[in-house]
């Protein structure tokens, strides 16, 4: 698999970050490794134990912190966003990227699909992306 950062948020829970899969206003379901138990997750409202994406919901009390990571580069020159990785089918491994600059005729030139109103997106191989830079920013949510 494609080991490229991405956007993406993880939550802190006993110490270790997990990525965000999905939530809801008053919990958040987060991808593990391995299978889920109830002693790894003491607090766990809901556990999925399927092979190929296991996850456990949570409710957001138990978090310590929020963790943004931002993702970006450049792609045929273009400044992009590193949106996510395709994990299944034919395209496994393509990775989506989104233009992040403001010139229409830019984003064209590079190839991407869109418009300047709903925006511009490619799917690409991950090693045609350039100059990779990840931002981190923590958020404290025990109000310590």
């Amino acid at each position: 698999m494609t080991d490229i950062p991405t956007d993406a948020e993880f939550y802190e829970y006993r110490g270790q970050r997990y990525r965000l899969h999905s939530g809801g206003r008053d919990y958040a379901r987060i991808e593990v490794d391995g299978v889920p138990t109830l002693e790894r997750f003491p607090e766990a409202l809901e556990l999925s134990t399927d092979p190929n994406h296991p996850w456990v919901m949570l409710p957001r009390s138990v978090f310590d912190a929020l963790y943004h990571q931002t993702a970006r580069g450049r792609w045929h020159g273009a400044p992009v966003s590193i949106v996510s990785v395709v994990r299944h089918g034919v395209k496994r491994g393509l990775v989506t990227v989104t233009y992040d600059g403001s010139q229409p005729d830019e984003a064209v030139a590079a190839g991407f699909s869109g418009n300047q109103y709903m925006g511009w997106e490619a799917l690409v191989p991950a090693d045609e992306i350039e100059d990779i830079r990840v931002e981190v920013t923590r958020q404290d949510l025990k109000g310590t």
